[in-house]
């Protein structure tokens, strides 16, 4: 049996995740149990749920997807960047890590694996070069932003579940997220973009404006390209909300720090009454992540990316006791694993994006998207055998996960 050489040998290096969250994703893993673990921004510690697939082989985030409050349970959710049908997957707090052992004991196999799988080779820069010229020139003619996204492909042997739990500790200020559902794959992440954050009675609304990049370490005054790029999604934000008939409040701009990089960033409040589903449908995807105007910049991004986004930019997050907590899904990736000559491991697609308008230089919207994935590409090099090897990922076989006991 193939498996990570060096599976448990750096828990030691664990900060948020428990020992026994560290064993039930294990065993989630092996078994292709839905699960979700993830801790809110500013929390120390972690939340497992984990549930059963339906008679479909599906997960449902809500029992009525048109409708948020139709049940009243806590639920973990995920949704697909601009998918063509209003379907949430999700997980509930059916076991937690206490309680997993019994769900095993009742299982005669595993479940179904997912047939979600990882792109094997990274965006070529031709690729990436080819489309940012198409999409430059539209916006010379025309105006407007484009949001233009890339991903990096990652083999490792180290444990993945010790590469999400550092990941996920040098964040705290985000939303972290690790998740399996049978429609999405493997997910995990560090979302710093909050998309929506509504109270129980849904009367009370927070959001923000995520636009605009420099390097975390840049003391560059900002330029114009990067303050337009923010305007454009802080009044698509607040023109929304106003259309839903919210009274609206945006607060000073302000640097919100990443990473390694830092954005500008409008906190927006509003208050009066709406459904949170439909305040979420209406904001999202923003101009931060697909551009303006909106329907044109989709467009152009299924056109023009060589890669799908699957769940990157889609919506991920928690409603826990009725109240929603919705961010944007960045600096995340997909995961999978696979054998790749003689190592067994699991192949990382790290994904990021940048803002296109008239003005962007090629090279520095590549920069920013390599500066994105920076702490999370170190993260999984780090401690790992494989990357003194070189792997052909064309060659690569997918395999069921066996367990890091096995």
């Amino acid at each position: 049996m193939h498996t990570p050489l060096n599976s448990r040998g750096f828990h030691s290096k664990m900060k948020l995740i428990t020992d026994k969250q560290f064993e039930a994703v294990d065993n989630c893993l092996t078994y292709n149990i839905p699960f979700a673990l993830f801790a809110l921004p500013g929390h120390k510690e972690c939340r497992f749920f984990a549930s059963r697939p339906d008679k479909d082989g599906e997960c449902h985030a809500f029992a009525d997807d048109d409708n948020i409050k139709a049940d009243g349970c806590d639920t973990f959710f995920i949704s697909r960047f601009n998918a063509d049908e209003p379907y949430v997957a999700g997980i509930r707090p059916e076991y937690d890590e206490n309680t997993l052992s019994d769900l095993i004991a009742e299982l005669k196999d595993i479940y179904p694996a997912s047939d979600v799988r990882p792109l094997r080779m990274s965006t070529r820069r031709e690729s990436y070069s080819a489309a940012f010229i198409k999409m430059r020139h539209r916006l010379r003619t025309h105006g407007g932003k484009v949001v233009l996204s890339r991903h990096e492909s990652i083999f490792s042997t180290r444990y993945i579940t010790e590469v999400v739990d550092e990941y996920i500790a040098s964040a705290p200020d985000t939303f972290r997220y690790f998740c399996y559902t049978p429609e999405t794959g493997l997910w995990f992440g560090a979302t710093p973009e909050l998309l929506l954050s509504a109270d129980a009675a849904g009367n009370t609304f927070r959001t923000m404006a995520l636009a605009g990049t420099q390097s975390a370490g840049s003391d560059a005054d900002w330029d114009d390209k990067n303050l337009l790029e923010h305007r454009y999604v802080a009044d698509y934000i607040t023109h929304s909300l106003s259309n839903l008939g919210l009274t609206v409040d945006a607060s000073p701009m302000e640097e919100l720090y990443t990473g390694a990089v830092k954005h500008l960033c409008t906190p927006i409040s509003a208050t009066g009454h709406a459904d949170p589903i439909e305040v979420i449908d209406t904001l999202s995807p923003t101009p931060a992540v697909a551009g303006i105007p909106v329907d044109v910049a989709i467009a152009e991004i299924d056109t023009l990316e060589s890669h799908r986004r699957q769940c990157y930019a889609g919506v991920v997050g928690v409603r826990i006791d009725n109240c929603i907590y919705a961010f944007v899904n960045l600096r995340c990736a997909f995961a999978a694993f696979g054998v790749f000559g003689t190592d067994g491991g699991w192949i990382y697609n790290l994904y990021a994006g940048g803002g296109i308008m008239p003005d962007s230089v090629e090279e520095d919207e590549w920069k920013e998207t390599a500066d994105k994935t920076a702490v999370l590409s170190s993260i999984i090099t780090d401690c790992n055998p494989s990357m003194t090897r070189v792997y052909d990922l064309r060659d690569g076989e997918f395999i069921q996960y066996q367990g890091s006991k096995a």
